[in-house]
């Protein structure tokens, strides 16, 4: 078996044939071979160039490896591929992909600020107009391109989390041309819309109390409570005191979204013991305003540049800004542990982010 790589220029949109974006590709040929296997680690905004040789560590079975032509490629506007950027910089404090929590109509309104903020660095970066092409759809018909590049009569997929929304779309988009669809960690949709994003509220609400069942087994070496309710209320008093007084530039929305994290993988749940025993000891102490989210923004422009566009893109938002602070009042009750995601960033109010484009 073998690596390469090389990149494929394709179309940025059906309405413009004329116009192309370079994307980059990773490839790990088998000895024998049923087929190609295009793999997406999710995102949106996610690089996937490194997946083939990510996956082999991880201990992907030795049937798939000796089977197929595994494909990982950073899809449109990400990485190698014609990348986009918003322009965040240590200035703005945006917090990522998901918004944090917003304990307070305070909170609420500064996220709304920070959310206008972004759509008009997003307009003012987009000098070529390629944010519109940044969807869904768009990736789906990248992913059969490379299929087609590759002599390929059909192509296999593999993707997690929101990889799984671009396979149910590849496969819903090109019935004919896609042969096995795996898609891990499901989103439950073809795009991540209001509904989709308030679910990461829900799902962390549900994945807590394994944490807080491991932590109060473990509590002789992090002291985070002797039961599973006491581990909630340690959670809940450390947030409540890192919000009236942050601790090395950490307050109570950017520990609930650090929880948020940790909680993905049972793997990370010492990481988050030990960030808890830290807060535990020196809350409620001298307080600390120096930031710890500014230093990501460089680094964290074009993934968070990607999410914004896909997520933008593919479905209309409310113009209003009364659904997004109801869903914040309805959740904060209903999902007290979790973060708040209005993605009001895509609101037509700005006038910058781009409605969604088909093509």
């Amino acid at each position: 078996m073998r690596h390469s790589a090389g990149t494929a220029r394709l179309r940025k949109s059906g309405r413009h044939p004329d116009r192309h974006h370079d994307l980059a590709i990773a490839i790990r040929e088998p000895d024998a071979r049923r087929g190609v296997l295009l793999l997406n680690p999710g995102g949106p905004g996610g690089t996937g160039l490194d997946q083939p040789k990510f996956l082999e560590s991880l201990g992907m079975p030795k049937s798939v490896l000796d089977t197929y032509d595994l494909i990982g490629m950073d899809t449109r506007g990400v990485g190698h591929s014609s990348p986009i950027s918003c322009g965040f910089t240590e200035d703005l404090e945006y917090y990522g992909a998901v918004p944090p929590y917003a304990v307070d109509e305070a909170a609420f309104a500064e996220q709304m600020a920070t959310s206008k903020e972004v759509a008009e660095r997003c307009a003012a970066n987009d000098e070529d107009g390629t944010l519109r092409h940044v969807n869904t759809a768009n990736m789906a018909r990248d992913l059969d391109r490379i299929r087609l590049a590759l002599g390929e009569e059909q192509a296999s997929f593999l993707g997690y989390s929101y990889g799984t929304a671009l396979g149910a779309a590849y496969a819903s988009m090109f019935p004919d041309t896609t042969d096995r669809i795996v898609l891990d960690s499901n989103i439950g949709d073809t795009h991540l819309d209001r509904d989709g994003l308030r679910r990461y509220a829900q799902g962390m609400e549900e994945t807590f109390p394994d944490f807080a069942e491991w932590a109060a087994n473990e509590h002789d070496r992090y002291g985070l409570g002797e039961t599973a309710e006491d581990v909630r209320e340690t959670y809940f008093r450390i947030a409540d005191e890192l919000d009236k007084a942050p601790v090395d530039g950490i307050n109570g929305r950017l520990f609930r979204l650090s929880t948020f994290a940790t909680l993905y993988n049972p793997l990370s749940y010492e990481a988050a013991a030990e960030s808890w025993k830290y807060f535990t000891d020196r809350a409620g102490g001298v307080p600390s305003e120096d930031s710890v989210v500014a230093d990501q923004a460089p680094a964290m422009d074009n993934n968070w540049s990607v999410f914004l566009a896909v997520t933008c893109n593919d479905i209309e938002w409310p113009n209003d800004v009364a659904p997004y602070r109801q869903a914040v009042e309805d959740d904060r009750t209903t999902y007290p542990s979790s973060v708040q995601p209005p993605r009001t960033s895509c609101r037509v109010h700005s006038g910058k982010l781009h409605r969604p484009n088909p093509r």
